[in-house]
């Protein structure tokens, strides 16, 4: 059986396996997606070492008339290293809910959604054209609502996943409608011929620039970029292990993805430069918001969307290799992190609140040490993978002449503050006293085979890629990489993140007496509520959507469909009624009536014609 058809079809078969065998043990389901996981990853490793030039296979979905709508699968060192991705932070997810998920009775159902969810990101990845892409994209967004909302009985998770899906789906009308712009105006959905033919310039620029930012609309609300973020937070309700598949290693490197997988057809219009301002935009408000959030999970959330925004960041300033480099290890140590601190809240019994740990690293000293090497990579510290990257989408953004400004200032801010959130964050679980003696002597070493070790691996991966970043980046664009350089921009990075460094040690570390003092302060407290709450995007999404769209435009509809369509429906009955009173005194029972009326009706119709005839 080859590669391809294992990545195809074994993740759903798996997933029906996984439901059924779970029904019967609940253990049962855990065994199924490991074994499916390893499968997968196998699979994806063999594509990998034997790649030589891509992998191209055609099918037709449908014909229909003279318009066939195709289906078909291309592999190439880009598809390869998502695959790479959602396979193996899959499986080692997929291995750390053994314990994390152990207690819980509905795993059937939990393993099937997971296996739904990595196979389709696998079919987004390897598919040629939009068709199969969309359906990938969309399973993914199917099952992104279910995980989120796995605790559906919680009003909190329920509430989490519509949320979830309706945000997603807003952009998905803009995809649908960037496949229907493509068929009618370029003839194609092929990604390949698509980029082709940007390139030779055979598209028309207006309709190309509308296509690429419809796309664009639909890769923001997949990837949680502004304005169509606050999903992103509200997706922390499902278990950490959702959390870790959505935010590391599928859901929301898809929207990126998308963008690069037709980067050629980007670059040829203006598209780019609206995807670098918005991401740029997006990277600022995920760093800020991400300072001064109390639940762990919350500060990984907006750091995703800072990070996601940076990728985003590397592709609009014309750098395939800088913004998928930055997807590739970000994908890494965030599922790290999001592990690790699934790690800390499965031994403080499910807690998140940040202010009621401390001093856990004598308890959990080796989970503190891989969560020091994931934040150390977010934070742009070498020779953690986080450093090349980020410096390369920061470089890039300063030597572009269209981004020197706002863009690469926003970037940089963004990329500086990482290491003061995710500082925080460590300083307040790992260091000091407990500030809860009861939570901290109920904390309990967790298992090494099940919990510890996939963060071990994943702590291993992102200090190996930092040694291989210049062969990543060829193996994903298939040419020669030159790391970008702008003079002083390392050391003047350095200086920053020691600056910070410095501040959130003074803050953190010894007591939080200062920290309090600052945010009760009457103005700062203003500041930090605005931060805290995302500057209260969702609350404006939220006015809008009730005040304008439900209250103006469904009450004009509701007042249209009761006083106008319903008017002529039930109006239709009184005619009905009138015309029948008039036509029933033609009904005579009389045969010469009848006959009488049918002579009429030919003379009628003779001289109708003879009319006609004349004119």
């Amino acid at each position: 059986m080859s590669s391809v058809t294992i990545l195809l079809f074994w993740p759903f078969i798996g997933a029906v396996a996984a439901f059924i065998l779970g029904k019967a043990n609940k253990k049962m389901a855990f065994w199924a997606a490991e074994i499916v996981g390893i499968a997968l990853f196998a699979a994806s490793l063999m594509l990998w070492i034997n790649y030589t030039v891509p992998i191209s296979i055609d099918y037709t979905w449908f014909t229909f008339g003279e318009t066939a709508l195709p289906f078909g699968i291309y592999i190439d060192g880009l598809s390869i290293v998502m695959l790479l991705i959602a396979t193996g932070l899959g499986l080692l997810d997929i291995h750390f809910a053994h314990d994390y998920m152990g207690e819980d009775n509905d795993q059937a159902r939990y393993y099937a959604k997971v296996l739904f969810f990595i196979g389709g990101m696998i079919l987004l990845v390897i598919a040629k054209d939009m068709i199969g892409m969309f359906v990938g994209w969309e399973f993914m967004g199917l099952a992104s609502y279910l995980l989120i909302s796995f605790w559906h009985t919680k009003s909190a998770p329920a509430n989490a996943g519509m949320q979830a899906f309706l945000y997603t789906r807003f952009g998905d009308v803009f995809i649908f409608a960037a496949i229907g712009l493509l068929l009618y105006f370029v003839g194609t959905l092929d990604l390949v011929e698509i980029n082709t033919m940007a390139k030779e310039g055979s598209i028309d620029h207006s309709v190309a620039l509308v296509i690429a930012l419809f796309i664009f609309v639909g890769a923001i609300g997949k990837s949680g970029q502004f304005p169509l973020y606050p999903w992103l937070m509200n997706a922390m309700e499902g278990p950490t292990t959702v959390s870790a598949l959505i935010h590391g290693a599928t859901m929301v490197n898809s929207g990126i993805y998308i963008v690069a997988r037709l980067f050629d057809f980007y670059a040829s219009t203006e598209a780019l430069l609206v995807v670098a301002n918005v991401a740029a935009l997006s990277a600022f408000i995920g760093a800020t918001s991400a300072l001064v959030q109390r639940e762990i999970k919350k500060v990984l959330a907006y750091s995703t969307m800072s990070h996601l925004s940076l990728a985003f960041v590397g592709l609009g300033v014309g750098s395939l290799a800088a913004g998928m480099t930055h997807l590739m290890n970000h994908a890494v140590f965030k599922a790290l992190l999001f592990l690790a601190a699934g790690a800390v809240i499965f031994a403080a019994h499910h807690t998140k609140d940040l202010w009621r740990f401390g001093g856990l690293g004598k308890k959990l000293t080796l989970i503190a040490a891989v969560m020091a090497i994931g934040g150390l990579s977010l934070s742009g510290i070498p020779p953690f993978s986080g450093f090349f990257s980020k410096d390369a989408v920061l470089a890039s953004a300063m030597v572009n002449p269209d981004t020197q400004g706002l863009v690469s200032v926003l970037a940089t801010i963004a990329g500086l503050l990482s290491i003061a959130y995710i500082g925080r964050v460590w300083l307040l679980l790992f260091t000091g006293k407990p500030r809860d003696e009861a939570l901290y002597e109920s904390v309990k070493k967790p298992s090494f085979l099940w919990i510890t070790l996939p963060l071990v691996i994943m702590a291993l991966i992102t200090l190996g890629l930092g040694l291989y970043q210049s062969e990543a980046a060829e193996f994903i664009t298939g040419e020669p990489y030159v790391q970008p350089h702008v003079d002083g921009l390392l050391i003047g990075l350095f200086i920053g993140l020691g600056l910070l460094a410095l501040i959130v040690f003074g803050l953190y570390y010894k007591g939080l007496k200062l920290t309090e003092k600052i945010s009760n302060h009457p103005f700062l407290k203003i500041f930090h509520q605005l931060l805290f709450n995302g500057y209260y995007v969702e609350y404006m999404i939220t006015w809008f959507s009730k005040n304008i769209i439900v209250a103006s435009v469904a009450k004009a509809a509701t007042w249209i469909d009761l006083h106008i369509i319903d008017a002529i429906v039930n109006g239709s009955v009184g005619l009905t009624q009138a015309l029948f009173k008039r036509l029933k005194v033609t009904q005579t029972g009389l045969i010469g009536d009848y006959a009488g009326m049918m002579v009429a009706g030919l003379a009628a119709l003779t001289i109708l014609m003879i009319l006609m005839e004349g004119a």
